[in-house]
């Protein structure tokens, strides 16, 4: 039986241009050398004195944005954006943007909590300023997954709204840029946790809005 509205990408590669192509590429490379450095202990020093001068670089007030932005990436706060944007996009008929943004969400998370997390093995900064910060750190799904979720949001109401192009990815990146610089000020992740986050973020990012090319008008 066929399914009306089930995704069909046809032709991926076809629609993955030159630049994507070549960013994505150096997004991986980047956390391939990155994770070799970390695995090995070489960023430990440097990771250290940088989450260091974060704290006491940055005024004493910072902790309340830190804290507050901090939430509003935090796991339960994402499936609910999630949520509602599926449900939006399902009413709105737009079948194709909506299945996309539930695999890439999903997939995101068995990337980084199942796979990456358990095989690094990397542990948290001590002394956190949160309580609810568990688990391992390398990569820091916090990061990965917001900039997912926000570069997709910003690529989908860009198509409706080409003319706001620019502000809609200016604030989804200074978004993912001060939770980044919140779970490091709060002590949750170390910076390379976030850098290595933001690459496969991107990545999966670019791998979205091509199956999405590459299904439209199938």
């Amino acid at each position: 039986m066929k399914i009306k509205y089930l995704l069909k990408p046809r032709n991926f590669f076809k629609h993955l241009n030159r630049i994507n192509l070549f960013f994505s590429t150096l997004a991986l490379s980047f956390f391939i050398i990155l994770s070799s450095l970390v695995v090995t202990g070489k960023l430990k020093t440097f990771d250290d004195n940088l989450l260091t001068k974060i704290h006491t670089t940055l005024p004493n007030w910072f902790i309340y944005i830190a804290k507050t932005s901090y939430f509003i990436g935090e796991a339960e706060v994402a499936v609910w954006i999630v949520i509602f944007t599926l449900g939006f996009l399902v009413w709105k008929k737009y079948w194709n943007e909506a299945q996309v943004l539930a695999l890439s969400t999903l997939s995101i998370l068995i990337l980084i909590d199942k796979i990456f997390k358990p095989l690094f093995a990397i542990p948290r900064p001590i002394n956190r300023l949160v309580e609810n910060a568990f688990g391992k750190s390398f990569p820091s799904g916090h990061a990965s997954g917001n900039l997912l979720l926000y570069f997709l949001l910003a690529y989908i109401l860009s198509q409706s709204f080409p003319k706001f192009k620019v502000y809609f990815y200016s604030l989804a990146t200074f978004l993912i840029i001060l939770m980044g610089v919140s779970s490091a000020y709060l002590r949750v992740h170390w910076v390379s946790d976030i850098l290595a986050s933001y690459s496969i973020g991107y990545i999966m990012f670019i791998f979205s809005i091509t199956l999405l090319k590459s299904s439209e008008n199938n």
